[in-house]
């Protein structure tokens, strides 16, 4: 499941576990019935969650082997189906992936492994071969006012110069700037409610980051939106299959200037920044560098 992991994503999860759980046979799933109180709580004896461990941010092998895979091994105690939830399935490493694969493929009867990630660009290809996707990207927004913050800047007319397509990235940046403080408010009220004590440094910064990366992939989602719009504009696509319809003629201007392989490399190069930005680089940089490449189809001055 491709999407929000704390968001539509996990929502789905819910929805489908739900289904599967639920006691109310006229109406799967209720959202009534103790099958789907007890699924929504994650007390659910025959669903089994794994989360990143706190400080490395990876799923272990120790964690797939001593909690996931003994668990689905086990008869369903309820006589029904069993379940297993990957949230994060991009924190998957080669060791648990490796521990992982077999079951994957050839899973038990009546067992569903459910993995969701926000960024499918990080899931081992091991992993990708024995999933089917779903993908929520079409219903995914950023939410404002950061949205309308990157749209105004994507169709702002300041892309003329050098100095000006930096002060464009600047811009972005600090949209970035203001989630990650939103994403440490975010959790520090999850502290509250859990009613812990203060965490370890590295643990509370783990989790600021964990939560900062599922914003910043719907930031790099409405990047990516506006240059698939140019695309299907230029390749001949009708104001139907557009994701910014509000700028729909600033995208029609913009686009008759692009060549059909200008279009396709802007695509790319969106999806190239999102793979940098998982390496921990500068990110002022790499927008940067990403509006100085890109092809955005706007008049030199």
């Amino acid at each position: 499941i491709v999407g929000p992991v704390r968001g539509l994503g996990m929502e789905l999860a819910q929805h489908i576990l739900q289904a599967l759980f639920c006691r109310d046979a006229a109406l799967r799933p209720c959202g009534r019935c103790e099958g789907c109180r007890r699924v929504a709580e994650r007390v659910e004896p025959d669903v089994v969650w794994v989360f990143p461990e706190k400080k490395s941010r990876v799923i272990s092998a120790e964690q797939i082997r001593g909690t996931l895979l003994h668990a689905m091994t086990q008869t369903s105690l309820g006589g029904g189906w069993k379940a297993g939830v990957l949230v994060g399935a991009d924190r998957l490493n080669e060791a648990s992936a490796n521990a992982f694969l077999k079951t994957l493929e050839e899973p038990p009867e009546r067992t569903l492994f459910l993995l969701l990630t926000d960024a499918p660009q990080q899931v081992l290809p091991t992993i990708i071969s024995r999933c089917q996707r779903v993908d929520l990207d079409a219903v995914r927004e950023l939410a404002e006012p950061w949205r309308g913050s990157v749209i105004e800047t994507l169709a702002s007319p300041m892309y003329g110069g050098v100095v000006e397509r930096l002060a464009m990235a600047t811009q972005l940046f600090s949209v970035l700037g203001d989630m990650r403080d939103k994403a440490e408010k975010l959790v520090l009220e999850e502290q509250a409610a859990e009613e812990q004590g203060e965490e370890d440094e590295e643990v509370f910064e783990a989790r600021v980051s964990a939560r900062y990366r599922e914003m910043r992939a719907d930031f790099i989602l409405t990047l990516l939106r506006w240059y698939r719009d140019l695309l299907a504009l230029r390749a001949g696509g009708s104001e139907a299959v557009l994701s910014t319809r509000s700028k729909v003629e600033v995208l029609r201007e913009r686009a008759s200037r692009l060549t059909l392989a200008q279009a396709m490399y802007n695509v790319q190069a969106v999806e190239e920044l999102a793979r940098q930005m998982e390496r921990n680089l500068s990110e002022e940089t790499l927008l940067a560098y990403a509006l100085d490449r890109i092809n955005h189809g706007v008049e030199a001055r």
